[in-house]
């Protein structure tokens, strides 16, 4: 059983989708552009909270191969303990709970109301004893303002740090190099870091729509100063609302796992999920 503490804190569009793969580019995103980006897809989950959680019930199969790669880490009897940077409705604790992993998670993310909408499935263990505790702040506006975006959390290490449909979220490289490199920090010597990149511009159906969520975004606040794989997508038949969406190349995810090299190992590069068994890329280390 488990149950959640709440903690409070308080360009121009060009589509380079069809090019082929090349070196990750420098950023050339304007800060105000960048937190409009971030802005847009914060109320996009307050308002959607509800409907998007609806979609995000199953595990992903590249889960269990990341649990694979952390297997050991607990030490003793001690259960196995997890950051989860951008928890949405703790699916990826139900996943550990599910497959009878003995752990205890801090959460973070920076709306209450999806976490929520997983927290309500459970009947709780309260107090110290509970394994999911979550921790409210906004991780995206944290490291565009250069700041650690895990500065609430009182844990100083964990044997596991994972940020699963979060990535591409963060508009800038800079700000997903210091996610990344976030994570390491909060990482036990021997612990685990993973990540996934959602790879929907390989999709020819939702590129097409992020295609055309982009342009209507492009009418809306006029032009915007997006990086390559930047996109905008919007949420079924809603047109009023838009999430910021990247996606990201294999040399843009090798140049992530580069950042790290002087803390961290690369132990797996995999593709996983969705009917066509690709839909993320996930990047797995192991801290020095």
């Amino acid at each position: 059983m488990m149950v959640v503490i709440a903690v409070s804190m308080t360009h121009h569009y060009t589509d380079r989708s069809k090019r082929p793969r090349e070196k990750a580019q420098p950023d050339t995103m304007d800060t105000a552009t960048a937190r409009l980006l971030a802005n847009l897809t914060s109320d996009f989950y307050a308002q959607m909270a509800s409907s998007f959680s609806a979609t995000r019930q199953s595990p992903w199969e590249g889960w269990r191969r990341v649990i694979g790669e952390a297997a050991g880490l607990r030490r003793g009897l001690e259960p196995l303990s997890v950051l989860d940077a951008g928890c949405g409705n703790l699916r990826f604790e139900r996943f550990l709970s599910d497959e009878n992993v003995a752990f205890r998670a801090v959460g973070v993310d920076g709306c209450p109301a999806l976490v929520a909408e997983g927290a309500s499935a459970f009947a709780g263990v309260k107090g110290a004893d509970a394994p999911v505790k979550f921790v409210e702040a906004n991780i995206v506006e944290a490291l565009l303002r250069g700041a650690d975006p895990f500065a609430a959390l009182d844990e100083r290490s964990f044997d596991l740090a994972v940020a699963f449909g979060v990535m591409h979220h963060v508009p800038t490289a800079a700000a997903r190099r210091r996610l990344l490199a976030a994570l390491v920090e909060r990482t036990r010597p021997g612990g685990v870091v993973a990540a996934s990149f959602w790879r929907f511009a390989d999709d020819a159906r939702l590129l097409k729509k992020a295609r055309a969520a982009t342009a209507k975004a492009q009418e809306r606040f006029g032009p915007l100063d997006l990086d390559a794989g930047d996109h905008l997508l919007q949420w079924q038949r809603d047109e009023s609302v838009f999430r910021y969406c990247h996606h990201a190349s294999d040399d843009e995810i090798a140049d992530l796992a580069a950042s790290c090299a002087a803390s961290a190992d690369v132990v797996a590069s995999f593709s996983a999920d969705g009917a066509s068994g690709r839909l993320n890329r996930y990047l797995v280390l192991r801290k020095r």
